[in-house]
C-alpha cells in the first residue's frame, strides 16, 4: 500500500513540475491595417508573449515586484512541494503522532494554499482577454497628398498552455490526494 502512496504522490509533484515550467497563458495581438494606398489589407504581429509560473516569478522580480514575485513564487512552488513532502514524511513516519501531526498541518497549509485561486484567476483573465476585435477609422494627412483613410483592425487573442492544465490537474489532485491521506492516517 505505502509504495501506492508513494507512487501517486509523486504523480502529483509531475504533475506540479510542468505546471510551473511550461507556458501556462499565451497572449497575441495583431493589428489588421487597410488603406487606400495599399492593394491589400496587411496583418501585422503587434505582441505575442506566453509564460510559465516561474517565467512570471523571474519578470516579476527583475521588475521590481518582489512581493508580488514572492507571493506567487510561495503559493504557486513552495507551497505545494513542501505539502507533497510532508505527505511522503507522513506515510513513512513510525509514530502515529508526528503522523497525524503532519496530515494536520498539510490540512492547515491546504487551506491557506493559493494554488487553487492562482488557477482561477488565470482562467478569468483567459476569458477576458480571448478573441476581442477592436475597430478604428482616422484619416492621414500628408504635406502634398490629400488626406488617405485608414481602418484598422486589433485582435487580441489568448491561448491556455499546457502549463495551466498540468497545474489543474495538480490543484484538482492534490486537494483530492491530501483528503485520502488525512482520512486514511486519522480515522
Amino acid at each position: 500500500m505505502k509504495r501506492g502512496i508513494v507512487a501517486l504522490t509523486l504523480l502529483n509533484v509531475l504533475l506540479l513540475i510542468p505546471g510551473v515550467t511550461l507556458p501556462i497563458y499565451g497572449v497575441v495581438i495583431r493589428s489588421q491595417v487597410a488603406a487606400e494606398i495599399i492593394s491589400e489589407p496587411v496583418m501585422v504581429t503587434v505582441y505575442e508573449q506566453s509564460r510559465s509560473i516561474l517565467g512570471t516569478v523571474d519578470e516579476l522580480w527583475n521588475s521590481g515586484d518582489q512581493l508580488v514575485s514572492f507571493l506567487i513564487l510561495l503559493f504557486s512552488i513552495i507551497v505545494p512541494l513542501a505539502k507533497g513532502s510532508m505527505l511522503l514524511l507522513a506515510v513513512y513516519t513510525a509514530t502515529d503522532r508526528i503522523r497525524q501531526w503532519l496530515v494536520w498541518v498539510v490540512d492547515l497549509i491546504g487551506k491557506w494554499s493559493m494554488a487553487d485561486v492562482f488557477v482561477v484567476a488565470v482562467f478569468l483573465a483567459f476569458l477576458a482577454t480571448r478573441d476581442q476585435v477592436q475597430a478604428t477609422s482616422f484619416s492621414v494627412s500628408v504635406a502634398i497628398l490629400p488626406p488617405i483613410e485608414v481602418e484598422m483592425e486589433t485582435h487580441v487573442t489568448s491561448t491556455l498552455g499546457p502549463g495551466f492544465y498540468c497545474f489543474l490537474g495538480y490543484c484538482l489532485f492534490s486537494v483530492l490526494w491530501a483528503q485520502v491521506i488525512k482520512h486514511r492516517h486519522v480515522d
